[in-house]
């Protein structure tokens, strides 16, 4: 008897595999447990039907009062269910709709939108038009703020229900916003995990307060501050020239597991950060929680666009739309529950500034423990930033062309020090195997064409007792070559294509993102095959430019990557510093250098449209860090002043062996070709910034056409001629192409 039981059931969970596997591979394409994908015919898209004006406006006469902290007030509009903050210091208002007599008939503001989809039709419904005008809203009030919930649907009928009995394919999503005024600001938070949403649909995309500030006039000297590069500002009343009408940007960069085919062009930020300067006040928004999948998007008063104003939406879902097997296909994967968070700091008089922005924008994430509060240590010297690339790979593989020996690296930073160069920070490139194309990082060791383990003591010996330090700069979530790859959402392995000048050469180029799971057995393993390599610590190349979900095994999106690849900077960082390639704000937890933020801004800069130091104003102090390398810039001088001009350690790449044929590569890479003039550079630098390491840069600002200043919290001036010609300012001159310190 016992034995036809176990057949009967060996025969049914035999049935039952085989139909859930019919099921899979009918539902799902990808490799992916956890990824959903069917096809789809296109995209339909449904907006919400408009309501009418008044729900989308703020009037003084509906303001009712909720609450205060310190020198903030916070109001509700009691028709159209918006916030507004009173700053009690300047009696000045924001509001999150616009203000009345600042709106046109027609205006389509909202609190609160999101975009939905299920199968091939997207939906998006906002607070205004498809709660407010329903009148399915409701508010609690809180010890330290307001709860809004909007009941949003396509029809007042199926937004005035409960959620349990709506019909089955109904359209309806229920939101709830927090809003709460403490410490001096005031914070905006949506739990996901209470969103309630009907009918098997997917969230896409939540927009919050995203008219929050805005205004449909400006007045000379007004501008959005957005996250471009290290930041930029752009004028309200110039035209720079620009189709600048509509700007976006990605925390993080794009995510290489749902970038498919986009209608929008994005450009990178560092952070999520964003803000308004308008009169004599201005704002700074923050993204606390929700960073990894946030994207920043700035619109100018114009013909599609009814006024001025910056915001933040969030990619909850990932999602990708693309073709598979020549089917056009819709991809579902990781869904983020936990919570959307974004913090307003308000500012007034002189502050009402981008250096106040920075100022704000750097108190919150030390708050949030994203950056360290410890400031560096005085010094004498700033470091001198040279990477120096070990190898390439040849056409073979295992084949490797030396670039930069041990040996000949020592000699090279023997030729600095003779220069003067006095504090030199090594970050030694293309040392492990793989050179450009590293191998898997668990199995990553030390090029032994490089030079035997004598060698290498013997630099890092002269490094040690000339009080240098030496860096090991290695690829954390990327790889040449191994099996273990990330995939994307419809399955592919995610992988890049080198633009290395130095590597053209190689037989392969391409470069694998590699699998979140397993890396902590991975970096244990590295670290352990390191053991007999002593560095002061160690560079990661890639963790700090790219963020990506992974669906190689299990659904990864990127909070939890950002996550994952956070705590194994931690195990680089015990007993060692970290270094930062170009520096994504969610890797920073742990680092000591940023190296390679970026020079220019992703939307080319002109009239109208500036960059500005943001970043370094939030980080000086804090760590060292340094712009893209010097010579590799077509204008070299350039460069160098504004990395001065910036507070940056001065950056150069080398190599200490010409690659043959390729003359633009060495005159561009080769030591000797600039050696010289990086010396006379470092030696002005070091005079200008070298004891300001623990200073705080306060301001940077253009006194006069082509003449900037850098300020230090110590009273220190610098000013900068960017002219062909002679200048005096405050009666200091300033010879052509250069800078001068004032104590």
């Amino acid at each position: 008897m016992r034995l036809l039981n176990n057949s009967v059931i060996k025969r049914s969970v035999a049935l039952m595999l085989v139909s859930v596997l019919a099921l899979l591979c009918f539902s799902s394409c990808a490799k992916t447990k956890q990824v959903m994908s069917y096809g789809v015919n296109g995209l339909n898209d449904t907006a919400a039907e408009y309501s009418q004006t008044d729900n989308h406006i703020t009037k003084a006469e509906n303001l009712v009062f909720v609450g205060k902290s310190g020198l903030l007030e916070m109001y509700i509009d009691k028709i159209s269910y918006s916030i507004a903050i009173k700053d009690t210091g300047t009696q000045s208002y924001w509001y999150a709709l616009p203000e009345q007599e600042h709106s046109a008939d027609g205006c389509r503001a909202n609190v609160l939108e999101v975009t939905v989809f299920r199968g091939g039709d997207r939906y998006t419904l906002n607070s205004q038009d498809n709660a407010i005008a329903f009148g399915s809203k409701s508010y609690k009030v809180t010890e330290d703020g307001i709860q809004i919930t909007y009941d949003m649907a396509l029809d007042s009928d199926t937004a005035l229900k409960s959620f349990d009995s709506l019909d089955h394919d109904a359209l309806y999503i229920s939101v709830t916003v927090s809003y709460v005024l403490k410490d001096g600001a005031f914070f905006a938070k949506i739990n996901c995990s209470d969103i309630k949403l009907n009918g098997g649909y997917t969230i896409e995309s939540i927009s919050l307060l995203n008219y929050f500030g805005s205004s449909d006039s400006a007045q000379p000297g007004d501008y959005i501050f957005v996250p471009d590069a290290n930041g930029a500002i752009l004028s309200l009343t110039t035209d720079n020239g620009n189709d600048y009408d509509e700007m976006h940007f990605k925390v993080y960069g794009e995510n290489p597991a749902t970038k498919g085919e986009q209608e929008t062009q994005f450009a990178n930020a560092l952070l999520g950060a964003f803000g308004v300067k308008k009169g004599d006040n201005a704002f700074l928004g923050l993204v606390l929680k929700g960073d990894a999948f946030a994207e920043i998007s700035s619109y100018k008063k114009s013909e599609e666009s009814d006024c001025n104003r910056v915001g933040a939406s969030f990619k909850i879902n990932d999602t990708l739309f693309a073709k598979k097997d020549g089917q056009q296909t819709c991809f579902k994967g990781a869904e983020y529950g936990g919570e959307i968070s974004l913090c307003y700091r308000f500012l007034s008089g002189k502050n009402a500034s981008y250096l106040g922005l920075a100022t704000a924008c750097r108190e919150m994430l030390i708050r949030e423990n994203v950056l360290s509060s410890e400031m560096l240590a005085a010094s004498e010297h700033i470091p001198f930033m040279l990477t120096v690339r070990g190898a390439h790979t040849k056409r073979f593989a295992h084949s490797y062309a030396k670039l930069s020996t041990y040996e000949q690296t020592l000699d090279l930073l023997e030729m600095l020090k003779a220069k003067s160069v006095n504090s030199i920070t090594l970050n030694y490139a293309d040392m492990l195997t793989g050179a450009n194309t590293q191998s898997l990082i668990s199995g990553a060791k030390p090029i032994s064409s490089l030079g035997s383990e004598k060698d290498f003591e013997a630099l890092s010996q002269y490094i040690k007792t000339q009080k240098f330090s030496m860096f090991l700069d290695l690829n954390l979530v990327s790889t040449g070559g191994g099996r273990a790859r990330a995939s994307s959402l419809d399955g592919e392995y995610m992988s890049e294509q080198s633009t290395d000048p130095l590597a053209k050469h190689s037989k392969n180029n391409t470069v694998y993102y590699t699998s979140l799971p397993e890396l902590d057995s991975r970096v244990v393993r590295f670290l352990n095959n390191m053991g007999s390599y002593s560095f002061d610590g160690y560079c990661v190349a890639d963790a700090g430019k790219v963020l990506y979900s992974d669906y190689s095994s299990e659904a990864i999106g990127r909070t939890k990557a950002a996550n994952t690849v956070s705590s194994e900077l931690s195990v680089l960082s015990n007993n060692h510093k970290v270094m930062i390639d170009t520096g994504n704000f969610y890797s920073l937890k742990y680092a000591d250098y940023v190296i390679n933020l970026p020079r220019y801004t992703g939307y080319p800069t002109g009239e109208g449209y500036a960059q500005i130091p943001f970043v370094e104003l939030v980080l000086h102090g804090l760590v060292n860090y340094s712009l893209e390398p010097i010579n590799l810039n077509s204008d070299s001088k350039r460069a160098f002043m504004k990395s001065v001009e910036y507070g940056a350690m001065p950056s150069y790449e080398w190599i200490c062996t010409t690659v043959e044929g390729d003359d633009e590569v060495n005159e561009k890479y080769y030591y000797d070709s600039s050696l010289a003039e990086a010396a006379d550079c470092y030696l002005l630098a070091d005079k200008a910034l070298g004891d300001l390491a623990d200073a705080r840069l306060t301001n940077n600002y253009q006194v006069k056409e082509g003449v900037f200043v850098s300020e230090f919290d110590n009273s220190i001036l610098i000013y900068f001629n960017y002219n062909d010609e002679a200048v005096t300012v405050n009666s200091i001159r300033l010879e052509p192409m250069s800078f001068v310190r004032v104590n």
